[in-house]
């Protein structure tokens, strides 16, 4: 597995709201992509996890599949998103699945589905909100309201 994806991932899932908002999760992980930046005409997104919470607060993320999007676009051969994927996070899915007549969230191009191992891992939080590693990310904040 890529080191970049897996990161990407982490990165993605440090930043979304909790399991226990599972609403804004899913508008979250349907809005926001692995990738950092917007320049490409594709984009890769969380699109099934499978979730376990330890009784201290502990979780585990499994990603079940993900979803890339031909942003804007419309449907492209498999091929099209497999070259993608290798050159974007060095992945090679050999389960590509074209989604035929359905856009992506918000009508955000065509899409596909596919699978790859990835595990996001957070012990218990200390505070309801969490600030983000990254001061430019979205998402809450603990900085304090005025």
């Amino acid at each position: 597995m890529s080191s970049i994806f897996l990161l990407a991932f982490e990165r993605l899932l440090s930043r979304a709201p909790g399991p226990v908002f599972p609403r804004a999760r899913q508008l979250y992980l349907r809005k926001y992509a692995l990738e950092p930046d917007d320049t490409s005409p594709f984009r890769t997104f969380l699109l099934d996890e499978e979730i376990q919470e330890a009784s201290g607060g502990a979780i585990r993320i499994r990603a079940v599949s993900f979803a890339v999007v031909h942003w804007h676009g419309a449907q492209v051969a498999p091929q099209v998103y497999r070259d993608y994927l290798a050159g974007q996070w060095q992945l090679h899915p050999d389960d590509i699945t074209p989604v035929k007549g359905e856009s992506w969230f918000r009508d955000s191009g065509a899409w596909a589905r596919f699978t790859a191992a990835a595990v996001y891992e957070r012990a218990a939080p200390t505070t309801l909100v969490s600030p983000p590693a990254d001061p430019d990310a979205p998402g809450a904040s603990a900085a304090p309201i005025r």
